[in-house]
């Protein structure tokens, strides 16, 4: 399955029995176009990346194709094992506290504690060592997971050198088995690839450096607008610089507000996380009790009736995903487009283009 983000159209959907390299080279090559793709870490989908930039560099072309590694199952692989972490912390947490009543059980009826409270003393000390453990292994695991995001937490854009450094500093106190695998999907330099295509696409709108500066300060403190409503010193530092920088770009450059919506939707384009497949997954398994077998052209019917619905909420409100990719169709329902044989519906596109 493959989804444009910026319009939600579902481009692909095949079912198929291998997920192997072949199998993602022959889908992304419908897609010639392609130049960035966000994905987990499945060996067969990037097999299939790196077979299709073998064949452009074959045939001479020099447009690149650039893959980021889903920030989401990164953080999900995180948060799990930070519940394993925690897990551990409990169940010797646990064993201390039956120790305990053990003792004190003992001591009610009379009978000796003899090497009981000591067992007991040893297992709470374990207990608040590897509570401290969990505590540096959060504490590292919160630091490893800023570097996933665009801005800091000083609301700076980040780059990748920064970022990396975040990570070199992190990644060591991430210790344990359960962490080997969050380890490696953070050590891969696919998943800071986000990151390189935000500068790229800054460098493109080739704007004052002062200006794009401020611009990017001012984006950085709006999203952290729910901490500058604080009643504090460093919320009022915050709301400060805000003004000043606004001041700035009003002198600096009268049509700020134009190149602030450019650098907004460079930032917008730096797609993190392929999981916005998830939202197709009502529309996939739709009446999915129904259906004694799922195939092609059922899964090819739902595709159709996702690229044709209108969004209801959100930026996309009221338009469909073959509008929002560029798609001229004709203005029918999912329901009468599919009764149109393909003559029909080549005379509605000429008579479309004819109109215009």
């Amino acid at each position: 399955m493959t989804v444009e983000p910026a319009s939600l159209c579902w481009v692909t959907g095949l079912m198929t029995e291998r997920r192997d390299g072949l199998t993602w080279e022959a889908s992304f090559a419908k897609l010639p176009a392609l130049q960035y793709v966000v994905s987990d870490g499945g060996t067969g989908l990037l097999k299939g990346l790196d077979l299709v930039r073998a064949a452009r560099r074959r045939d001479g072309e020099t447009r690149p194709l650039d893959q980021c590694l889903d920030v989401f199952h990164t953080v999900r692989e995180g948060r799990r094992a930070l519940r394993l972490t925690w897990r551990r912390v409990a169940k010797v947490m646990e064993q201390a506290v039956a120790q305990d009543r053990v003792v004190a059980r003992r001591g009610r009826n009379g009978q000796s504690c003899k090497g009981h409270g000591a067992s007991a003393a040893a297992t709470w000390s374990r207990a608040e060592r590897i509570w401290d453990q969990a505590l540096a292994v959060e504490a590292a695991w919160d630091q490893a997971r800023g570097a996933l995001e665009l801005f800091t937490a000083a609301g700076r854009l980040q780059d990748r050198p920064q970022a990396e450094a975040i990570l070199a500093e992190a990644l060591p106190r991430l210790r344990g088995t359960e962490w080997a695998k969050t380890r490696r999907l953070l050590s891969r330099p696919e998943s800071l690839a986000f990151l390189d295509r935000v500068q790229a696409g800054l460098r493109e709108l080739s704007l004052d450096p002062a200006v794009l500066e401020a611009i990017l300060e001012l984006e950085g403190l709006s999203r952290q607008r729910d901490r500058s409503a604080e009643d504090s010193v460093a919320a009022a530092v915050r709301r400060g610089r805000v003004l000043v920088r606004t001041v700035q770009l009003a002198r600096a450059d009268p049509d700020w507000p134009e190149s602030a919506t450019r650098v907004r939707h460079v930032l917008r384009n730096a797609w993190r996380a392929s999981s916005l497949v998830e939202c197709l997954n009502s529309v996939a398994r739709m009446q999915q009790s129904r259906h004694r077998r799922m195939t092609q052209g059922l899964l090819d019917l739902k595709r159709l009736y996702w690229n044709l619905r209108r969004f209801r909420t959100g930026r996309r409100r009221d338009q469909t995903p073959y509008e929002l990719l560029g798609v001229a169709l004709p203005a029918l329902d999912w329901w009468e487009l599919l009764k149109l044989s393909p003559e029909q519906l080549r005379q509605h596109l000429s008579a479309q283009r004819v109109g215009e």
